[in-house]
């Protein structure tokens, strides 16, 4: 996916978890879009996302939504997500954006 198509990032996470919470505010300084935070308790954020994976509105998964141009977002979930993240993140930024993943991540692994 060029950096072009690329609108806007979806940031999922469960606003009651620390680790997810740093994620949502320590994200948008390593990537060059904005960042849209969402929690994944919102009552209907499966109706703003009809394609979110059941995984993350069940806040077992933090999720990084990529909205392209075209309005269309693909998801990736976990520590999948710095795939999604490549295509916009800031020079050097790669190591802060993995280990915040991973902390959320693993902290939703831990309370589910």
């Amino acid at each position: 996916m060029a950096r072009t198509r690329i609108r806007e990032l979806v940031l999922v996470h469960d606003a009651t978890c620390a680790p997810c919470s740093r994620i949502a505010r320590e994200l948008p300084g390593c990537v060059t879009v904005r960042v849209r935070a969402r929690s994944c308790r919102e009552p209907r954020l499966a109706e703003i996302y009809p394609n979110l994976p059941a995984a993350v509105a069940a806040c077992r998964a933090p999720a990084v939504g990529v909205l392209r141009t075209d309005g269309q977002v693909r998801w990736w979930v976990g520590m999948r997500g710095v795939l999604g993240l490549a295509p916009v993140l800031r020079p050097g930024a790669l190591p802060l954006a993995v280990r915040l993943l991973r902390e959320a991540a693993t902290a939703r692994r831990a309370a589910g």
